[in-house]
Parts: structure tokens; C-alpha cells; sequence
């Protein structure tokens, strides 16, 4: 089985209505990115048919954001869906990620909005029993792994559980605001089955730690409902931030678009995994994980290009090594 969010909720003990609710949420964020881009680009192709469809495309886009900053999305989206698409699949990938770079600088989008999809529940409060409660398996490697990451915390505490579903269902239902789990080792690479409970509670990874052993390491991961970028609770011990995250390869997104947009954007390359495919999954392409570096990075930019030209893909987490 590989790691896909579409059988989730074929695995054992799956709930199919937490499953169900994370994707209605995630359709509903997915349809608020596409009529902003729809509504800029549509007041961006008024302008540039007006002038007779100026060939120097970028000029006229970023003049146009300038003095059309304050669009009505909802009066202009469906009657210049047409020519806004038309004006968008002309243009270049690094045109594109420059119109997005300049929207974001005009405040044509909010960017907090733009910021959610690595961690759409980051307006979620916590309750003060569950601040700084870490759930986990009581064993001495996952004890290690608790207090490397307890560092991060002023007031930490530990949760004792028996089963990997009660320590992901303990911060999916808020009784605890992280957990701990093992999520790779130097001889297995990612655990697929651990990362399948991360995905069917739509959790993100906070930090993660390698524990180092003679035979090589195993990387266990701080998960909860924020990235790194947004938890209050954590403090950060570490300059080294990355960005991972799952997508599919298809004719519109290739890997190649999106390494050229992580270059564009500062973002550097530490890992690409490949991950299986399933037959009910969408689309043929091949299913990849990258991380990405992204200290000094260009986040807002390189999410807004994920949310419209890959808006199905699956944000792992923001996240420090410590």
C-alpha cells in the first residue's frame, strides 16, 4: 500500500467521517484559492485586452495589480472566467511566479489566507489541559525522543498511551496538543504507515529528532494540529526549517515545474521520495514527497503557486531539526 490520501480509509480501523470532514474542509479552502485567482486574473485580462493584448504579458499584469488591487472577486469571477484562463495558460512558469509574487506584495491577497494551507487549523485554540501535553507509546527510545523534544516547550508534560490510534486521536480530539511518532529510519527510509496516520488526522510535523544508534538512526517526529510556523507553544531551538509535503505527477505539474518554482522562490532541495501509487488515486502520475530547505525562503510565494497549480497537494509539515 502506499502512502495516498485516497485509501485512508481503507486501513484498519479507519474513521471514514474524520477522513470525510478533513476532505470537505480541504475542498472548501481549495475553492477559495481558485475565485481569487480567478478574480485578479480576470480584472488582469480586462486590462491587457483592452490594450490589444500587449505581448510583453508580465508588464501589463504587474501595472494592472498595481491600480486594480481591490478587486470584487464576486462580481468579476464568472464573467471573465474565459478570458482570465486564457490569459493565465499564456504565460510563462517563472511569469506566473512572478504575478504571484507581486499580488502578495500588492495585499491583492490576504496572505494569511494563503499561509492556512500549511496549517489550516492554526486559529484552532487549545485548551489549557491539553497545552504542552505530549501523547506517546511509553517505551525507552520514545522516552529519549520525548525529552529531546520537551526542550522546546516551558512546561511540557507526558501522555502515556497503548496504541498508535489513541496517541493521534488524543491531539486530533484535543486532549493533548502534540504527540510523538517514528517516522523514518536509515534502513527502511519513511515508515508509510506512520505517515498514513498523520494524513487520515490531518496533522502536521513540528519538529523532528534523529536518535542515532550503531546500526544508523531513526527519526521520530513532534506532531500536532500546527506547523512549526504558527504553534505558540514551541520555541525554537534550531535554525534549519523544511518544508515537506506530498503531490502527483501530472501533464499540467511536472517535478520540473516544481523545482524550478522552489528555486525561484530560495527554497533548496534536500530529498525527493517516491512514493506507490493506488488504482483508485487520481491522475497516472507518479506520487512524490520532496523536502525542501526553507530558511530565508520565499514561503508565500511558493504557496500560493502549490495552491493553484497543485491545489491537491498534501502539506506534511513545517518544520525544525533539532
Amino acid at each position: 500500500m502506499g502512502l495516498i490520501y485516497s485509501n485512508i480509509p481503507e486501513l484498519e480501523g479507519s474513521n471514514t467521517e474524520i477522513v470525510l470532514s478533513n476532505l470537505f474542509e480541504l475542498e472548501g479552502d481549495i475553492e477559495t484559492v481558485v475565485e481569487k485567482r480567478l478574480a485578479h486574473l480576470s480584472e488582469l485580462a480586462d486590462a491587457i485586452l483592452r490594450d490589444g493584448g500587449d505581448p510583453d504579458i508580465v508588464k501589463s499584469i504587474l501595472l494592472s495589480i498595481k491600480s486594480e488591487g481591490n478587486a470584487d472577486s464576486g462580481n468579476v469571477v464568472e464573467e471573465n472566467r474565459t478570458a482570465a484562463d486564457a490569459v493565465f495558460s499564456r504565460m510563462s512558469l517563472v511569469e506566473r511566479l512572478t504575478l504571484f509574487k507581486e499580488v502578495l506584495g500588492s495585499g491583492g491577497v490576504n496572505k494569511k489566507n494563503i499561509v492556512k494551507y500549511i496549517s489550516p487549523e492554526t486559529d484552532v485554540p487549545i485548551s489549557e489541559d491539553a497545552a504542552e501535553r505530549i501523547a506517546y507509546l511509553k517505551n525507552s527510545y520514545n522516552d529519549v525522543a520525548y525529552m529531546q523534544f520537551s526542550s522546546l516547550f516551558s512546561s511540557p508534560r507526558a501522555a502515556y498511551f497503548t496504541s498508535i490510534s489513541d496517541v493521534c486521536e488524543s491531539v486530533y480530539n484535543g486532549s493533548c496538543e502534540y504527540c510523538i511518532l517514528p517516522v523514518e529510519t536509515s534502513s527502511d527510509g519513511k515508515l508509510l504507515s506512520f505517515y498514513e496516520m498523520i494524513l487520515k488526522y490531518n496533522l502536521k510535523i513540528t519538529a523532528v529528532y534523529d536518535l542515532r544508534g550503531e546500526e544508523g538512526y531513526t527519526r521520530y517526529a513532534l506532531i500536532g494540529k500546527r506547523s512549526a510556523l504558527h504553534s505558540p507553544s514551541v520555541r525554537s531551538k534550531a535554525r534549519n526549517r523544511y518544508f515537506e509535503f506530498i503531490m502527483v505527477e501530472t501533464d499540467s505539474v511536472s517535478l520540473e515545474d516544481l523545482l524550478c518554482a522552489a528555486n525561484f522562490c530560495s527554497l533548496k532541495l534536500c530529498r525527493i521520495d517516491t512514493l506507490n501509487a493506488h488504482s483508485s488515486a487520481k491522475g497516472s502520475g507518479a506520487y512524490v514527497c520532496p523536502v525542501f530547505r526553507a530558511d530565508g525562503a520565499d514561503l508565500q510565494t511558493f504557496f500560493m503557486f502549490l495552491a493553484i497549480d497543485c491545489p491537491d497537494y498534501i502539506p506534511v509539515g513545517l518544520y525544525m531539526q533539532i
